[in-house]
């Protein structure tokens, strides 16, 4: 009896604590519900910056305490999060983006609440020669290895073809950016390079990596890395990547711009900086901040050179007059001179006579018209007879008016019928084309 009582309590005491457990883990699931989307709906990432100890909620859900261990996952679409610290209270209304990313700071110390978006970046890669789970657990450092930079990272969409040379066009990489609303395109490439023969087989092999980060709002490379992974396992070629690609964005996240604005006189002068076209004057965009030496150059005149420093975080307006190229060859003048605003002479057939007689018949019809009505708005209102004896009024008085105000407008639109087919001109003869001047022979 003693043992079976031991055994039944046991059991007994193993149940309660199962149950204990499960009512608990239920709690922490009940508990961090509301700081996460529960759905397979579109979501995005929300990171919370607060001093240890705030309380945070969301959508008047339950509370957790600052600092969070991972961003939160919301829905998209527009959220509330609230901070409390003591009887201070700040909030905050977020817009949240699928498979975007916001930074939230509460600073109770001045009552501040700021709602930042971090930089993102366009990932794209390439893997060649390498297994295909090899190629997951390469991708999952390197995701790891950027947002270490806080850059969000966003995959192409799924119906997007990229052109075969698109990882090394910097315009396709740009273009892709601005498809994506991103900031900047990050492209990397991870080769196995083949064996040389008589080399042992083994799991070791050399890699050749390249990585690439293009700023769009400058439209040119910001940073890149070319580096070597000699003899090499999955697991060293991660530590590499863990090594060399925090460095990469640092690097292209640190460089500081500016605006440059440039005007030409004449404009539509072609203009390069340090040998790179930037386009055509007058032209507004940003640019490294740095020195630069900027050129422009227009057909028949003389180039102009000028060096640029550029200002972080400043604009700066340039003006650039190009004189006429004096030493040009005439025929090459000859060749540039254009013929604006030479007239030809329009030639057209007199006027067909039925269209005069048309025209004068109307004339006339209208103006005899205008004259009844004329005649008719006149006597509106009269007596027929005039008042005989001693009376001061007349009993019979003429009501022409809505008579003569349809005579007067039938006969207007007549008559200018009349004028206008009269004045219209008659047909235009084609004549040939003057000949070119200016013609080089």
């Amino acid at each position: 009896m003693s043992l079976q009582y031991a055994l039944r309590h046991r059991w007994q005491q193993s149940v309660s604590r199962a149950v204990l457990w499960l009512l608990i883990g239920c709690a922490g699931v009940v508990h961090a519900a509301p700081l996460s989307a529960t759905d397979s709906s579109p979501s995005g990432e929300v990171e919370v910056f607060g001093d240890r100890g705030i309380q945070i909620s969301i959508d008047g859900g339950t509370a957790t305490l600052l600092p969070l261990s991972a961003p939160l996952s919301l829905s998209a679409g527009k959220h509330v999060i609230t901070a409390t610290q003591g009887r201070m209270t700040l909030t905050s209304q977020v817009e949240v983006r699928a498979g975007r990313a916001l930074e939230v700071r509460f600073n109770f110390n001045v009552q501040a609440v700021s709602v930042t978006i971090p930089p993102h970046a366009l990932l794209l890669e390439q893997y060649q020669g390498i297994p295909k789970a090899a190629e997951t657990e390469l991708a999952v450092t390197t995701v790891r290895a950027l947002s270490k930079q806080r850059l969000t990272l966003l995959s192409p969409a799924r119906d997007t073809v990229l052109p075969s040379d698109c990882h090394k066009q910097i315009p396709c990489l740009v273009a892709q950016a601005q498809q994506q609303e991103a900031d900047y395109t990050v492209v990397l490439s991870i080769a196995a390079l083949p064996k040389a023969p008589g080399e042992s087989v083994s799991d070791l092999q050399n890699y050749q990596i390249f990585g690439q980060i293009i700023d769009r709002s400058v439209e040119s490379e910001a940073s890149s890395v070319t580096d070597s992974c000699t003899s090499c396992s999955v697991t060293a070629l991660q530590d590499k990547l863990r090594q060399i690609l925090p460095e990469l964005a640092s690097s292209a996240l640190s460089r500081t711009k500016g605006i440059l604005r440039i005007q030409t006189e004449p404009s539509q002068a072609e203009l390069f900086a340090s040998g790179v076209r930037l386009g055509t004057a007058p032209l507004q965009r940003k640019m490294w901040a740095g020195t630069i030496d900027l050129r422009a150059e227009l057909p028949g005149y003389q180039a102009v050179e000028r060096r640029v420093v550029i200002s972080p975080n400043a604009e700066m307006d340039v003006a650039l007059t190009l004189e006429p190229d004096q030493h040009e060859p005439a025929e090459v003048r000859k060749r540039r001179v254009i013929v604006i605003g030479q007239k030809v002479p329009v030639v057209r057939e007199p006027r067909p006579r039925w269209r005069l007689f048309a025209g004068g018949i109307g004339i006339g019809v209208g103006s005899l018209l205008i004259g009844f009505g004329s005649g008719a708005l006149a006597v509106d209102g009269t007596c027929i007879r005039p008042p005989m004896g001693a009376a001061l009024h007349c009993d019979n008085l003429y009501s022409t008016f809505n008579l003569g105000t349809g005579l007067v407008a039938s006969g207007s639109a007549i008559a200018i019928g009349g004028i206008l087919t009269m004045a219209w001109p008659g047909r235009v003869i084609p004549q040939p084309s003057p000949p070119s001047q200016g013609a080089s022979k």
